[in-house]
C-alpha cells in the first residue's frame, strides 16, 4: 500500500511582482496592479496514487471581509506555467486591505467549490470511486507580495491490521481464521469543511443529513491467522487496492455488551470469515471409547465419525480414531446455541475444511466500531480488527460458553 501519511503538496504561489512599466499616454484608466503569477513545487509528499502530483485547484481570494476577487478559479498548468482558465492576465486588485486564500484539490476541475468560506463534500463508499482531496488555508497576505499554501488531506484515511488477541481470551484458542473481506458499517459520507476552524476541527457532520453508508473493502487475498499477541496482529497494507477514505467525524459505536437483545445499530465492523475451531480431544475420546468398549461402541461410533461427522480419515484401519475434530462456526446463525458443525481430519485442515467453509459457510461476523478520538483531519487512522471481540448480529459475545448441538441421526 502507500507510505505513511504525511502532509501533502507543499503549492507556492509566488508573484513575479517585477512591477509593471506603465506607458504614459492619455488614458482614464486604473493601474491594472501586479500581474498573479503562480509557481506549483510539489514535494512528492502526497497519499494516494490519485494525486502524487498537483495538476489542477481551485482557488477562492478574498480582500479585507468581504471583496471576493478571486472566485473558485481553477488553475492549471498547460506546460508554460500556471494559469487561471478564463484569466490568464490575472492582477492583484490594489489596496492595503489584507488577503486571505482558501484553496481545493483533487487534481480535475470537478473540486469542491468553496462559498462564504465553506464546502460541502460527500465522500463516495465504493472505494473504487474515491479520490484524494487537498486543502489550503493562507491568511493576512498584503497586495502584490508572494503567497504560499500548504495543502493538507482533508479527509482520513483507513489502514487495518487484523487479529486475534489471544491474551483478551486468556490464552491460547485452538482457532484458525479464514478471512475475506471487511465493511465498515453506518459510517458517515457527508460533511461541511469551514475553513474558519482550519487549523483543528474543520468538519461538521449533521447526523440528519450524514449519508451514512457502508464501505466494504475486499481483500486482493484471503487472510489466514490464528491467535497471538496483538503485536503479530497481519498489516493488511498491500491486500487492498488503493486507499479507503472516509469522512472525518466520531462514529457512535454498536452499543452491545456481548448479551441478548443488542441488534445491530449505530457502526461496526463487518467481517466476512470462517472460523475453524479444533476441539481437543480425538475422536476416540470425543466417541467416548475406551479399553472397556465392546465391538458394537466402536461400530457405532465409527457409523457416526462416516455419516455424522463426515471424516476423511482411511475406515480399513483404526486411523479414523485419532482424528481430531473440526468445527467450522457460521458467524450468523440466529440462534446462537449453536452453528453448524463440519468435520475433517486434521490433514485436510486447508485443503477441506477451510475450502469447503470458504465455498458454504463463509458469513460476517460483527465487531462494534469503537474509536476514542474518531476520524481525523488529515489523519490516517490505523484500526485493529478484533477478532477476540466479535459478536453476533444479536449482539451476543461469539465466544460465550456453548454447548455443540450434533445431529445423533444419520
Amino acid at each position: 500500500m502507500k507510505k505513511l501519511f504525511r502532509p501533502a503538496a507543499l503549492i507556492a504561489l509566488a508573484s513575479a511582482l517585477s512591477g509593471c512599466s506603465k506607458e504614459h499616454h492619455p488614458s482614464p484608466n486604473p493601474d491594472p496592479g501586479k500581474p498573479f503569477i503562480v509557481q506549483v513545487v510539489n514535494n512528492g509528499e502526497t497519499r494516494g496514487a490519485e494525486i502524487s502530483a498537483v495538476s489542477a485547484f481551485k482557488m477562492v481570494g478574498v480582500q479585507g471581509t468581504s471583496n471576493m476577487w478571486m472566485d473558485n478559479f481553477l488553475f492549471t498548468n498547460s506546460g508554460s506555467g500556471w494559469a487561471a482558465a478564463g484569466h490568464e492576465n490575472l492582477h492583484w486588485p490594489g489596496g492595503t486591505d489584507k488577503h486571505t486564500f482558501y484553496a481545493t484539490c483533487d487534481n480535475t476541475d470537478a473540486a469542491p467549490a468553496i462559498e462564504n468560506g465553506k464546502f460541502v463534500y460527500t465522500v463516495p463508499s465504493d472505494v473504487f470511486a474515491q479520490k484524494d482531496l487537498l486543502v489550503s488555508l493562507s491568511e493576512d497576505n498584503e497586495d502584490g507580495t508572494p503567497v504560499s499554501l500548504l495543502f493538507k488531506h482533508a479527509l482520513s484515511s483507513v489502514k487495518f491490521k487484523i487479529g486475534f488477541d489471544k491474551e483478551a481470551r486468556g490464552g491460547d484458542y485452538n482457532l484458525h481464521f479464514h478471512v475475506t473481506k471487511i465493511t465498515l458499517h453506518h459510517v458517515a459520507t457527508k460533511g461541511t469543511f469551514d475553513f474558519a476552524n482550519y487549523a483543528s476541527a474543520p468538519w461538521t457532520v449533521d447526523p440528519e443529513d450524514a449519508g451514512y453508508e457502508d464501505i466494504v473493502v475486499e481483500l486482493k487475498t484471503p487472510v489466514d491467522f490464528t491467535p497471538s499477541a496483538v503485536s503479530e496482529f497481519i498489516s493488511l497494507d498491500g491486500n487492498i487496492d488503493g486507499e479507503i477514505y472516509v469522512m472525518p467525524h466520531k462514529p457512535t459505536p454498536w452499543d452491545t455488551d456481548g448479551t441478548y437483545g443488542h441488534p445491530l445499530n449505530n457502526s461496526y465492523i463487518g467481517v466476512t470469515c470462517q472460523v475453524v475451531e479444533y476441539y481437543p480431544e480425538t475422536f476416540y475420546d470425543l466417541a467416548g471409547l475406551d479399553e472397556n468398549s465392546d465391538e458394537e461402541d466402536y461400530d457405532d461410533a465409527q457409523y457416526m465419525y462416516i455419516n455424522v461427522y463426515k471424516g476423511y480419515g482411511s475406515t480399513d484401519n483404526d486411523d479414523w480414531l485419532n482424528d481430531q475434530v473440526i468445527g467450522v462456526h457460521i458467524p450468523t446463525a440466529s440462534d446462537w446455541a449453536e452453528h453448524v458443525i463440519l468435520e475433517s481430519t486434521l490433514k485436510h485442515r486447508n485443503a477441506e475444511a477451510a475450502a469447503n467453509g470458504t465455498e458454504d459457510n463463509v458469513e460476517e461476523i460483527f465487531i462494534p466500531l469503537e474509536m476514542t478520538n474518531g476520524f481525523g483531519f488529515n489523519k490516517t487512522n490505523l484500526i485493529n480488527v478484533r477478532m477476540d471481540k466479535m459478536k453476533y448480529d444479536n449482539g451476543k459475545d461469539f465466544y460465550a460458553p456453548h454447548s455443540p448441538i450434533i445431529p445423533i441421526n444419520p
